[in-house]
């Protein structure tokens, strides 16, 4: 399954076909930009980086108004961010190289080459969704630690502080949303999703089966979502204060929900799970910037600690 992310956007009014928003989902996108472009803009930044690193180590003699210590935050933010954006644009590149050289010799069968399915299922890790969510905040509360330095040591620069101390407090999110998927993976583990065949057809029957996750039967509902996701890059705002985002739109959404009783029932079983597919959706196109993808949600309201996972399904257009 492809790393994912959740992300915090401004609200976004429906595309032009009525689809709605889904805020806060999981993306495929790891960011607007993409391939060569992607790969040059991270250049300077890993370069700053480099040359404030040597400041950091007095390997390049400069005036220094921070400690070495706080310099070295600095240059790694610059660095990191930096080889970031070049790897994801070099590995855009080679990608869509081998997408292009498969689509050529095998046409009508991109499930493929557009993504690396397993004939077994998919899984959903959720050790790996807690350390992405453990990392980001991680990062979120460094990236704050330069500033709060300025307000505490440099007279007249309590607007620092005061701006620390608010974005401090949306950091906050990041650290329970992390203590949640922690709770998560404790309680149910991971979780795997069986295909019954690879692919899926537009205009036929999916069938799949949930492996039941631990402490099943302290899951009152369980609620299973079928949707046809569209990520689109949305630029708001004007002039300086632009900006693009990753949204996720919902172009097909089917709802199927179990109750206590027949997941009591279900317990040390795999869960069956079947959605009937429209004819008329758009297919699965992972290789796409920015990518069309079909899902299965579940979601499973129990007493303390709700269980949540996601799910890649391999929905084609098949002749």
């Amino acid at each position: 399954m492809a790393t994912t992310t959740k992300v915090m956007m401004p609200a976004f009014a429906p595309d032009m076909q009525g689809h709605p928003v889904l805020l806060n989902h999981r993306t495929q996108s790891a960011t607007t930009i993409n391939g060569w472009s992607s790969a040059l803009f991270g250049i300077p930044f890993m370069a700053a980086g480099v040359f404030i690193s040597l400041v950091a180590v007095n390997s390049i003699h400069a005036r220094k108004n921070a400690p070495s210590w706080l310099i070295g935050i600095i240059a790694g933010m610059f660095s990191l961010g930096g080889l970031f954006f070049f790897l994801h644009g070099i590995h855009g590149v080679m990608r869509r190289a081998a997408y292009r050289r498969e689509a050529a010799q095998r046409p009508s069968e991109p499930w493929l080459y557009d993504f690396h399915w397993r004939r077994e299922g998919v899984s959903f890790s959720a050790f790996d969704d807690m350390l992405e969510r453990l990392l980001a905040a991680m990062v979120w509360t460094t990236f704050l630690v330069p500033f709060a330095w300025v307000g505490m040591n440099v007279h007249g620069a309590w607007p620092f502080l005061a701006a620390v101390a608010i974005f401090g407090l949306l950091g906050l999110i990041f650290w329970f949303r992390w203590a949640q998927m922690l709770l998560d993976l404790l309680r149910y583990g991971n979780s795997f999703l069986t295909y019954e065949s690879l692919p899926y057809a537009l205009g036929g029957t999916l069938r799949a089966r949930l492996r039941s996750p631990h402490h099943v039967s302290l899951i009152d509902q369980l609620t299973l979502t079928l949707r046809c996701v569209e990520e689109k890059y949305v630029t708001s705002g004007t002039g300086q204060n632009r900006t693009t985002s990753v949204v996720c739109y919902e172009i097909y959404k089917d709802v199927a929900t179990y109750d206590r009783d027949r997941l009591t029932g279900l317990a040390g079983n795999d869960i069956p799970i079947e959605f009937r597919l429209p004819t008329d959706e758009p297919p699965t196109n992972l290789a796409a910037t920015p990518p069309t993808y079909w899902e299965i949600e579940a979601k499973g309201k129990a007493r303390g600690v709700d269980y949540e996972a996601t799910f890649l399904v391999p929905v084609y257009k098949v002749s």
